[in-house]
């Protein structure tokens, strides 16, 4: 049964999903900075600086340790930004979350309403219907008698 409050239902259910599929993306997204961050600890880690040989062996790896480093900084500093957009999108959702559940339940309300409207009309009916008949007896009754 349609109420005045199901098109904002409606709106209020698409907008929370919207943003549970952007907090979705968002923590999958972390989860990805994280993983590149200890792949990349990893290999900074496993870099092993010699100990003997060419200096420009040794200017080689120094600068790539400096660009792994540069690169976790980078997806550390990412991490970060993701971090607090998902803070963010957690708000947004249970702000969203609320102003939905609100609505369900003015529309629950309403629909409550007129189950009882429609209950209460449908017993006068029947009422109705048995004073008809318990007329109709008690005229058959007087004519008979």
């Amino acid at each position: 049964m349609k109420s005045q409050f199901s098109k904002i239902a409606k709106i209020r259910k698409q907008k929370r999903d919207a943003i549970e599929r952007e907090l979705m993306k968002s923590q999958n997204k972390e989860r990805m900075l994280k993983h590149k961050i200890t792949t990349l600890y990893h290999e900074i880690a496993s870099v092993e600086i010699p100990q003997e040989g060419i200096i420009s062996l040794l200017l080689m790896v120094n600068e790539q340790k400096h660009i792994l480093n540069r690169e976790k900084k980078q997806y550390e500093h990412e991490l970060l930004q993701t971090e607090q957009a998902t803070k963010k999108l957690q708000v947004d959702y249970q702000k969203a979350h609320i102003e939905y559940e609100k609505i369900k339940y003015l529309e629950e309300q309403e629909f409550q309403a007129k189950l009882e409207k429609l209950k209460r009309e449908e017993q006068l009916y029947l009422d109705e219907v048995s004073t008809l008949l318990f007329a109709g007896e008690m005229s058959k009754k007087g004519k008979v008698v």
